[in-house]
């Protein structure tokens, strides 16, 4: 999980995160600093309610059958990669 991490700290035992977790990390979590561009993707519902932006489109909103929703996107995201 990536965490928000709000302090100016020297020290790492006086960390601070947005979720109020702090010092220590669940093993395997890491955070950013609040300006880094890393915490953008913060996965923590308490550092980022409205959680990481989404990159691209699902696939269920997808379709590779003509006439039916979602045919267009498909089309044009293969065009994209070079398909005809």
């Amino acid at each position: 999980m990536i965490h928000i991490r709000i302090d100016d700290e020297v020290s790492n035992s006086k960390r601070r995160f947005t979720c109020g977790l702090g010092p220590d990390l669940p093993t395997g979590d890491v955070y950013y600093f609040q300006g880094e561009f890393g915490a953008a993707w913060a996965d923590c519902p308490g550092c980022n309610p409205a959680g990481p932006p989404h990159l691209g489109t699902p696939i269920s909103q997808l379709s590779g059958r003509p006439g039916h929703d979602g045919y267009a996107e498909f089309v044009r995201i293969a065009r994209s990669w070079g398909y005809e």
